[in-house]
C-alpha cells in the first residue's frame, strides 16, 4: 500500500508506487496473489475490510516515505490490532526506521533496499515457515528486548532485464490507466548531499534498450490512450551510446504511435555530450528535467553536484537550440550557506535562465528536505544546518524542516517567497515585452492539447492572458490560423474572428471603447465588431465601407487600412482567421 494524506500536490499516484507494481509482478510469478492499493489514508479501512477476509490475506505491506511516515505508523497499528496479519514496511524511509518505529507502529518487519528477493523470502517464511528471519538479507525485525535485529544488507538486483514488468493489473480500487511511467535503470554514481538515491544506490544497473522498449510496447498495447512516457531514472543520460540506441528505438515506435516522453538528465554528462539533446528532441522528448538547485558555485560544490552555473547555462542554451519544448528544474531554499547574498545570486541566475529559455524553462522552488541517510541528514552540523525536531511530521514542504546558521525560519520562508515572486515577475515581463517566440507558445498549447502536459508557463502565464489563451487555443486546435498563415491571394475569403467577448473586455465607461488602456478608433471598434468569424474579410470590408465610405477614396484604400489594423490586432492576440 502507498498512502498519502489529502494534501494538495502530494496525493499518491502511479509514479509513487511503481516499485509496488514491480513487487506485485515478482510475487505473482512466485505463485502469490498480490494486490496494490495507492490512495488516501481515509480509504484504507474500507479497502482492508473488503479485501483481507475475501482474499485470505496473509500480510499487509506499506511503502514509507518522508511525507507519509506518521500515516504508515498509524495504519500499521490499525491493521495489527484489527486483523492480526503480518505487517511489513518498506520504501525509501525504511533505512531510517528502527526499534522506536517497531515499538510505536507494532509492525512485524522492515524491508530495507530493493525488496524483490527479500519480500519473496519473507513471504515464504510467513506462509510456509520456510527459512529463518536471520537468513533474510535486507530484513529487520524487533528482538525480544526490543532491540533492532537484522539479517544484514542485501546486494541490489544485478540483472534488471530478468525482472518482470510491473503488474498494473494488480491495482486495487482504481480505474486509472497505467504504464506512463518507467525506470530504465537503477542506481546513481553521484553523491549529492541532499539526495536519497545518491547516498543509497551507488551501483548503477541499466536495463537493455530492447527490454525497455518491450515494456513500453506492452504498456501501449494495454492502454490505447497512452501518449506520454515518463522515464524516471536519475541517470538516464549517463551513457550517451545507450541514449542514442533508445532514441533510435523511439523513432521507430513513433512511426506507428504518436507518443512523447520525459526524462531527467545530469548537467555535466549533457554538457560533455550535447549531441544527446538533438537526438532526444528528434525522438520526441517533450520535457527535460535537470538539476540546478542553486545559482551559487560554492553551494553547488557543497552539495556535491559536480556541475557549475556555466555548465547549466550551456545545457539550457543547447536544449533551446535543439528545440526541446520544455525544461524543468528546481531551486533548493534553506540549504547550506544560504544568506541574503547567496539567495540574490540564485535569483539572478534563475532570471538569467528564464531569459535564455523564455517560455520553455520552468523553475520551481522547494525547502531542503533532510532525507534519511543522506550526507546532510547524517551530519547536518557540518553543513551549517540543524534539522528541526519531528521535521517530517511538521512540514508538507510548506515550512522549512531545516534551519540555517544565521537565518530564522521566517527568513528562509521570505527567501522562498521573494524567489517565487521574482521568477513570476520575470516571466510576466518576458511575456509582456513579446520576448517569447510565437512557435514557443504554440508548442506549449500543442503539448497540453496533444499529450496533456502542462508547463508552468502554460498554466501561470499564458492561460492567465485572456487574449493569448483563446488565440493559441484556437490555433493549436487547428480551428484557426494567425494572420501570417493566411495565403495572401486567399485573404479576402478568410474570416477574421475576435478572441474575446466584447462585453467582458471592452471598457465603454468613458464614452469610447478601450481595451487595457488602448483607445479604439471608430473604425477599429467596428472592425472588431465585424470580426465575428461569420463573414469573410471581403464581406467585412463591404460592411465597413457602408459606414466609412466618406473617409476613403475607395474600398481598395479601406482594404489596405483594414489589413494594417488586423495585423495590429493579430499582434495583440485579438483576432485569428478561419477558413470556414
Amino acid at each position: 500500500m502507498n498512502v498519502k494524506r489529502p494534501v494538495s500536490g502530494l496525493n499518491a499516484g502511479p509514479v509513487d508506487c511503481l516499485g509496488l507494481f514491480y513487487l506485485a509482478a515478482v510475487l505473482e510469478n512466485k505463485g502469490y496473489d498480490p494486490w496494490v492499493f495507492h490512495g488516501l489514508t481515509s480509504d484504507v479501512p474500507d479497502v482492508l475490510e473488503k479485501n483481507i477476509k475475501e482474499k485470505n490475506v496473509a500480510a499487509v505491506g506499506f511503502s514509507c516515505d518522508y511525507q507519509n511516515r506518521s500515516a504508515v505508523e498509524e495504519l500499521c497499528r490499525y491493521v495489527k490490532n484489527k486483523y492480526g496479519v503480518a505487517v511489513i514496511v518498506g520504501g525509501p524511509q525504511a533505512v531510517a526506521l528502527g526499534a522506536e518505529f517497531f515499538k510505536e507502529s507494532g509492525c512485524d518487519y522492515i524491508v530495507r533496499g530493493e525488496a524483490e528477493d527479500t519480500l519473496v523470502e519473507l513471504l515464504e517464511l510467513i506462509t510456509q515457515s520456510k527459512g529463518g528471519r536471520e537468513l533474510i538479507k535486507g530484513l529487520c525485525w524487533p528482538g525480544e528486548d526490543g532491540a533492532l535485529m537484522t539479517g544484514g544488507e542485501r546486494e541490489p538486483a544485478g540483472d534488471l532485464d530478468s525482472l518482470p514488468f510491473p503488474a498494473y493489473h494488480r491495482a486495487l480500487g482504481s480505474n486509472r490507466s497505467y504504464g506512463g511511467t518507467i525506470f530504465t535503470g537503477r542506481g546513481c554514481p553521484f553523491s549529492c548531499a541532499f539526495c536519497y538515491q545518491s547516498n543509497h544506490k551507488k551501483k548503477v544497473r541499466l536495463r537493455s534498450v530492447e527490454n525497455v522498449m518491450k515494456e513500453i510496447a506492452a504498456n501501449l498495447d494495454k492502454n490505447p490512450d497512452l501518449k506520454y512516457i515518463t522515464v524516471m531514472d536519475d541517470t538516464f543520460t549517463l551513457n550517451p551510446q545507450r541514449v542514442e540506441e533508445f532514441c533510435g528505438a523511439m523513432n521507430k515506435l513513433r512511426i506507428k504511435r504518436n507518443i512523447a516522453w520525459y526524462c531527467e538528465g545530469h548537467v555535466r554528462t549533457i554538457a560533455r555530450h550535447p549531441e544527446m539533446l538533438k537526438m532526444m528532441a528528434g525522438a520526441g522528448l517533450l520535457r527535460l528535467q535537470i538539476g540546478v538547485e542553486s545559482g551559487c558555485r560554492q553551494i553547488l560544490d557543497i552539495y556535491g553536484k559536480n556541475t557549475t552555473p556555466e555548465e547549466i547555462e550551456f545545457v539550457v542554451s543547447e536544449a533551446v537550440r535543439c528545440k526541446i519544448p520544455q525544461i524543468a528544474t528546481n531551486l533548493i531554499i534553506g540549504g547550506p550557506l544560504e544568506s541574503e547574498k547567496t539567495s540574490e545570486e540564485t535569483i539572478a541566475f534563475a532570471e538569467k535562465l528564464l531569459n535564455i529559455a523564455p517560455g520553455i524553462i520552468d523553475i520551481t522552488t522547494g525547502f531542503l528536505r533532510p532525507y534519511p541517510g543522506t550526507a546532510i541528514s547524517n551530519a547536518p552540523g557540518s553543513f551549517g544546518l540543524k534539522i528541526s525536531e519531528a521535521a517530517e511530521i511538521r512540514s508538507f514542504d510548506d515550512y522549512p524542516p531545516v534551519s540555517v546558521d544565521g537565518l530564522s525560519a521566517e527568513d528562509i520562508i521570505a527567501n522562498r517567497v521573494r524567489t517565487g515572486r521574482r521568477i513570476s515577475k520575470t516571466m510576466r515581463g518576458l511575456l509582456n515585452e513579446n520576448k517569447i517566440p510565437y512557435e514557443t507558445i504554440l508548442s506549449q498549447y500543442a503539448a497540453a492539447r496533444e499529450y496533456g502536459v502542462t508547463s508552468m508557463w502554460y498554466l501561470d502565464a499564458f492561460k492567465r492572458n485572456v487574449f493569448l489563451d483563446e488565440y493559441f487555443r484556437l490555433i493549436s486546435s487547428g480551428a484557426a490560423v494567425r494572420m501570417a498563415g493566411v495565403p495572401e491571394d486567399e485573404f479576402p475569403l478568410w474570416r477574421p474572428q475576435r478572441t474575446f467577448e466584447i462585453w467582458r473586455i471592452v471598457d465603454m465607461r468613458n464614452g469610447y471603447p478601450r481595451i487595457d488602456g488602448y483607445v479604439l478608433s471608430p473604425l477599429e471598434f467596428e472592425l472588431l465588431l465585424h470580426s465575428s468569424g461569420k463573414t469573410t474579410f471581403a464581406e467585412v470590408l463591404e460592411g465597413l465601407y457602408r459606414i466609412f465610405a466618406d473617409k476613403f477614396e475607395g474600398i481598395d484604400e479601406l482594404a489596405k487600412h483594414a489589413a494594417r489594423l488586423l495585423k495590429n490586432f493579430d499582434s495583440r492576440r485579438w483576432v485569428v482567421f478561419c477558413k470556414v
